[in-house]
Protein backbone atom coordinates (compact mmCIF):
# COMPACT_ATOMS: atom_id res chain seq x y z
CA UNK A 1 0.00 0.00 0.00
CA UNK A 2 1.46 3.38 -0.94
CA UNK A 3 2.01 6.17 1.53
CA UNK A 4 -0.51 8.30 -0.38
CA UNK A 5 -3.28 5.70 0.01
CA UNK A 6 -2.55 5.34 3.72
CA UNK A 7 -2.70 9.10 4.16
CA UNK A 8 -6.03 9.31 2.31
CA UNK A 9 -7.56 6.55 4.40
CA UNK A 10 -6.32 8.12 7.62
CA UNK A 11 -7.83 11.46 6.68
CA UNK A 12 -11.14 9.79 5.82
CA UNK A 13 -11.29 8.03 9.17
CA UNK A 14 -10.24 11.14 11.07
CA UNK A 15 -13.02 13.07 9.32
CA UNK A 16 -15.73 11.03 11.08
CA UNK A 17 -15.75 13.10 14.29
CA UNK A 18 -16.13 16.25 12.18
CA UNK A 19 -19.13 14.70 10.44
CA UNK A 20 -20.58 13.82 13.81
CA UNK A 21 -20.19 17.46 14.90
CA UNK A 22 -22.12 18.54 11.79
CA UNK A 23 -24.92 16.16 12.72
CA UNK A 24 -25.02 17.50 16.26
CA UNK A 25 -25.34 21.04 14.96
CA UNK A 26 -28.20 20.05 12.65
CA UNK A 27 -30.06 18.24 15.45
CA UNK A 28 -29.78 21.16 17.89
CA UNK A 29 -31.40 23.49 15.34
CA UNK A 30 -34.60 21.38 15.31
CA UNK A 31 -37.38 23.33 17.04
CA UNK A 32 -39.76 20.77 18.51
CA UNK A 33 -43.47 21.47 18.84
CA UNK A 34 -44.66 21.27 22.48
CA UNK A 35 -46.67 18.07 21.92
CA UNK A 36 -43.64 16.45 20.27
CA UNK A 37 -41.25 17.53 23.02
CA UNK A 38 -43.56 16.02 25.67
CA UNK A 39 -43.88 12.62 23.96
CA UNK A 40 -41.68 9.75 25.18
CA UNK A 41 -39.58 7.72 22.73
CA UNK A 42 -37.67 4.46 23.03
CA UNK A 43 -35.08 3.42 20.43
CA UNK A 44 -34.67 -0.34 19.83
CA UNK A 45 -33.10 -1.30 16.50
CA UNK A 46 -31.90 -4.91 15.98
CA UNK A 47 -28.60 -5.02 14.09
CA UNK A 48 -26.57 -7.71 12.34
CA UNK A 49 -23.18 -8.01 10.67
CA UNK A 50 -23.02 -10.81 8.10
CA UNK A 51 -26.41 -12.00 9.46
CA UNK A 52 -24.99 -12.36 12.98
CA UNK A 53 -26.82 -10.33 15.68
CA UNK A 54 -24.87 -7.42 17.16
CA UNK A 55 -25.16 -7.25 20.98
CA UNK A 56 -24.04 -3.60 21.24
CA UNK A 57 -25.71 -1.80 18.30
CA UNK A 58 -23.93 1.13 16.66
CA UNK A 59 -26.73 2.51 14.45
CA UNK A 60 -29.18 2.46 17.37
CA UNK A 61 -26.74 4.48 19.48
CA UNK A 62 -26.35 7.13 16.78
CA UNK A 63 -30.11 7.45 16.25
CA UNK A 64 -30.70 7.71 20.00
CA UNK A 65 -27.99 10.35 20.35
CA UNK A 66 -29.47 12.45 17.55
CA UNK A 67 -32.94 12.43 19.12
CA UNK A 68 -31.59 13.38 22.55
CA UNK A 69 -29.52 16.22 21.09
CA UNK A 70 -32.60 17.49 19.25
CA UNK A 71 -34.56 17.67 22.52
CA UNK A 72 -36.68 14.52 22.29
CA UNK A 73 -37.55 12.68 25.53
CA UNK A 74 -35.82 9.33 25.07
CA UNK A 75 -36.65 6.62 27.61
CA UNK A 76 -33.89 4.11 28.35
CA UNK A 77 -35.29 0.89 29.88
CA UNK A 78 -31.84 -0.34 30.88
CA UNK A 79 -29.37 -2.67 29.20
CA UNK A 80 -30.95 -5.98 30.26
CA UNK A 81 -34.48 -5.06 29.24
CA UNK A 82 -33.21 -3.32 26.11
CA UNK A 83 -31.52 -6.53 24.95
CA UNK A 84 -34.62 -8.61 25.72
CA UNK A 85 -36.99 -6.25 23.89
CA UNK A 86 -34.60 -5.98 20.94
CA UNK A 87 -34.55 -9.77 20.62
CA UNK A 88 -38.35 -9.76 20.72
CA UNK A 89 -38.44 -7.24 17.88
CA UNK A 90 -35.83 -9.23 15.98
CA UNK A 91 -38.35 -12.08 15.93
CA UNK A 92 -40.99 -9.59 14.67
CA UNK A 93 -43.45 -10.47 17.42
CA UNK A 94 -45.52 -7.37 16.73
CA UNK A 95 -48.45 -8.83 18.69
CA UNK A 96 -46.57 -7.76 21.82
CA UNK A 97 -46.62 -4.08 20.85
CA UNK A 98 -49.55 -3.08 23.12
CA UNK A 99 -47.61 -4.46 26.10
CA UNK A 100 -44.48 -2.55 25.09
CA UNK A 101 -46.12 0.77 25.94
CA UNK A 102 -46.47 -0.15 29.61
CA UNK A 103 -43.20 -2.09 29.79
CA UNK A 104 -41.12 0.69 28.25
CA UNK A 105 -43.06 3.68 29.57
CA UNK A 106 -42.98 5.24 26.10
CA UNK A 107 -45.44 6.67 23.60
CA UNK A 108 -43.46 5.88 20.45
CA UNK A 109 -41.02 3.13 19.51
CA UNK A 110 -38.23 3.88 17.05
CA UNK A 111 -37.30 0.50 15.61
CA UNK A 112 -36.62 -1.28 12.32
CA UNK A 113 -33.53 -3.21 11.23
CA UNK A 114 -29.89 -2.50 10.46
CA UNK A 115 -27.48 -4.87 8.76
CA UNK A 116 -23.97 -4.73 7.30
CA UNK A 117 -22.56 -6.88 4.51
CA UNK A 118 -19.04 -7.08 3.10
CA UNK A 119 -18.22 -5.88 -0.37
CA UNK A 120 -14.59 -7.03 -0.30
CA UNK A 121 -11.07 -5.87 0.32
CA UNK A 122 -10.23 -2.25 -0.45
CA UNK A 123 -6.88 -0.42 -0.47
CA UNK A 124 -4.68 -3.38 0.32
CA UNK A 125 -5.74 -5.23 3.46
CA UNK A 126 -8.58 -2.91 4.51
CA UNK A 127 -12.05 -4.46 4.63
CA UNK A 128 -15.02 -2.69 3.08
CA UNK A 129 -18.66 -3.00 4.25
CA UNK A 130 -21.98 -1.53 3.21
CA UNK A 131 -24.87 -1.03 5.62
CA UNK A 132 -28.60 -0.47 5.31
CA UNK A 133 -30.82 0.95 8.06
CA UNK A 134 -34.59 0.71 7.85
CA UNK A 135 -36.25 2.93 10.44
CA UNK A 136 -39.90 2.95 11.42
CA UNK A 137 -41.63 4.79 14.22
CA UNK A 138 -44.57 3.01 15.83
CA UNK A 139 -47.29 4.63 17.88
CA UNK A 140 -47.44 2.21 20.82
CA UNK A 141 -51.03 3.07 21.73
CA UNK A 142 -52.48 2.13 18.34
CA UNK A 143 -49.61 0.01 16.88
CA UNK A 144 -49.72 2.27 13.83
CA UNK A 145 -46.53 3.02 11.90
CA UNK A 146 -46.36 6.80 11.62
CA UNK A 147 -42.98 7.06 9.91
CA UNK A 148 -40.81 4.81 7.72
CA UNK A 149 -37.57 5.51 5.88
CA UNK A 150 -34.44 3.65 4.69
CA UNK A 151 -30.82 4.81 4.73
CA UNK A 152 -27.58 3.40 3.28
CA UNK A 153 -23.95 3.85 4.28
CA UNK A 154 -20.52 2.25 4.16
CA UNK A 155 -17.35 1.83 6.18
CA UNK A 156 -13.84 0.41 6.11
CA UNK A 157 -11.66 -1.20 8.76
CA UNK A 158 -8.73 -3.50 9.38
CA UNK A 159 -11.10 -6.35 10.33
CA UNK A 160 -14.61 -7.43 9.36
CA UNK A 161 -15.93 -6.52 12.81
CA UNK A 162 -14.49 -3.00 12.70
CA UNK A 163 -15.61 -2.41 9.10
CA UNK A 164 -19.11 -3.68 9.83
CA UNK A 165 -19.41 -1.56 12.98
CA UNK A 166 -18.13 1.52 11.15
CA UNK A 167 -20.67 1.04 8.37
CA UNK A 168 -23.50 0.69 10.90
CA UNK A 169 -22.30 3.76 12.79
CA UNK A 170 -22.12 5.82 9.60
CA UNK A 171 -25.59 4.83 8.41
CA UNK A 172 -26.91 5.61 11.90
CA UNK A 173 -25.38 9.08 11.64
CA UNK A 174 -27.03 9.60 8.26
CA UNK A 175 -30.40 8.70 9.76
CA UNK A 176 -29.69 10.88 12.78
CA UNK A 177 -29.13 13.88 10.54
CA UNK A 178 -32.62 13.66 9.02
CA UNK A 179 -34.81 11.81 11.51
CA UNK A 180 -35.34 14.49 14.22
CA UNK A 181 -36.62 17.08 11.75
CA UNK A 182 -38.73 14.66 9.71
CA UNK A 183 -40.29 13.12 12.79
CA UNK A 184 -41.09 16.54 14.20
CA UNK A 185 -43.00 17.37 11.01
CA UNK A 186 -44.84 14.04 10.93
CA UNK A 187 -46.06 14.30 14.51
CA UNK A 188 -47.26 17.85 13.94
CA UNK A 189 -49.26 16.76 10.90
CA UNK A 190 -47.18 18.64 8.32
CA UNK A 191 -46.56 15.72 5.95
CA UNK A 192 -48.52 13.38 3.71
CA UNK A 193 -48.24 10.55 6.24
CA UNK A 194 -49.77 12.64 8.98
CA UNK A 195 -53.17 10.96 9.08
CA UNK A 196 -52.76 8.59 12.00
CA UNK A 197 -54.73 7.07 14.81
CA UNK A 198 -55.17 8.95 18.08
CA UNK A 199 -56.51 7.47 21.29
CA UNK A 200 -59.19 9.47 23.09
CA UNK A 201 -59.99 8.41 26.64
CA UNK A 202 -63.21 9.64 28.21
CA UNK A 203 -62.58 9.56 31.96
CA UNK A 204 -66.12 10.15 33.20
CA UNK A 205 -69.06 7.71 33.27
CA UNK A 206 -70.96 7.72 29.98
CA UNK A 207 -73.05 5.48 27.75
CA UNK A 208 -72.85 4.18 24.20
CA UNK A 209 -75.31 6.70 22.77
CA UNK A 210 -73.25 9.66 23.99
CA UNK A 211 -69.97 8.18 22.79
CA UNK A 212 -71.49 7.29 19.43
CA UNK A 213 -72.66 10.90 19.04
CA UNK A 214 -69.12 12.14 19.71
CA UNK A 215 -67.78 9.72 17.09
CA UNK A 216 -70.28 10.98 14.51
CA UNK A 217 -69.43 14.61 15.30
CA UNK A 218 -65.71 13.91 14.87
CA UNK A 219 -66.29 12.33 11.46
CA UNK A 220 -68.48 15.28 10.46
CA UNK A 221 -65.57 17.59 11.31
CA UNK A 222 -62.96 15.77 9.22
CA UNK A 223 -61.98 12.52 10.93
CA UNK A 224 -61.69 9.66 8.44
CA UNK A 225 -62.73 7.26 11.18
CA UNK A 226 -63.75 7.31 14.83
CA UNK A 227 -63.98 3.80 16.24
CA UNK A 228 -65.42 3.04 19.67
CA UNK A 229 -63.07 0.56 21.32
CA UNK A 230 -64.66 0.35 24.77
CA UNK A 231 -67.52 1.74 26.86
CA UNK A 232 -68.00 0.91 30.54
CA UNK A 233 -68.97 2.46 33.85
CA UNK A 234 -65.60 4.18 34.11
CA UNK A 235 -65.68 5.91 30.73
CA UNK A 236 -64.90 5.08 27.11
CA UNK A 237 -62.10 4.67 24.61
CA UNK A 238 -62.13 5.88 21.00
CA UNK A 239 -59.58 5.53 18.22
CA UNK A 240 -59.69 8.54 15.90
CA UNK A 241 -57.90 8.83 12.55
CA UNK A 242 -57.54 12.42 11.43
CA UNK A 243 -54.99 14.68 9.76
CA UNK A 244 -53.11 17.01 12.06
CA UNK A 245 -51.42 16.88 15.43
CA UNK A 246 -52.49 15.83 18.91
CA UNK A 247 -53.04 19.48 19.77
CA UNK A 248 -55.30 19.93 16.72
CA UNK A 249 -57.51 17.04 17.82
CA UNK A 250 -57.56 18.31 21.41
CA UNK A 251 -58.85 21.67 20.19
CA UNK A 252 -61.48 19.93 18.08
CA UNK A 253 -62.66 17.87 21.06
CA UNK A 254 -63.12 21.02 23.13
CA UNK A 255 -65.37 22.50 20.44
CA UNK A 256 -67.62 19.48 21.07
CA UNK A 257 -68.02 20.47 24.72
CA UNK A 258 -65.38 18.11 26.14
CA UNK A 259 -62.66 19.27 28.54
CA UNK A 260 -59.13 18.07 27.82
CA UNK A 261 -57.48 16.98 31.07
CA UNK A 262 -54.35 15.30 29.72
CA UNK A 263 -52.32 14.91 26.55
CA UNK A 264 -49.23 12.79 25.90
CA UNK A 265 -47.92 11.37 22.64
CA UNK A 266 -51.01 10.46 20.63
CA UNK A 267 -53.29 10.03 23.67
CA UNK A 268 -55.81 12.59 24.83
CA UNK A 269 -57.81 12.34 28.05
CA UNK A 270 -61.10 14.22 28.25
CA UNK A 271 -63.94 14.72 30.69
Amino acid sequence: MTRGILLALSLALLALPAQAQTLVSTAIQTSLAPQVAQARFTVLIPEAILRRPVPDPAAETEVMRSLIQAGYRVVDPGTQQRNAERNLLRGEDLSAIPDLKSRLGADYLVTGEAFAEEYGTVAGSMRGYTARLEVKVIDLASAQTVFSEAFQGSGVGLTDAIAGKTALMNVGRQAGQKLPGLLNQVLQGHTAVAQRAFVVRILTPTDFAKVNLIAKQLKAKGASSAVIRAVDSGGALLEVSIEGSTADLASLLETLGLSVSGMTGNEISVR
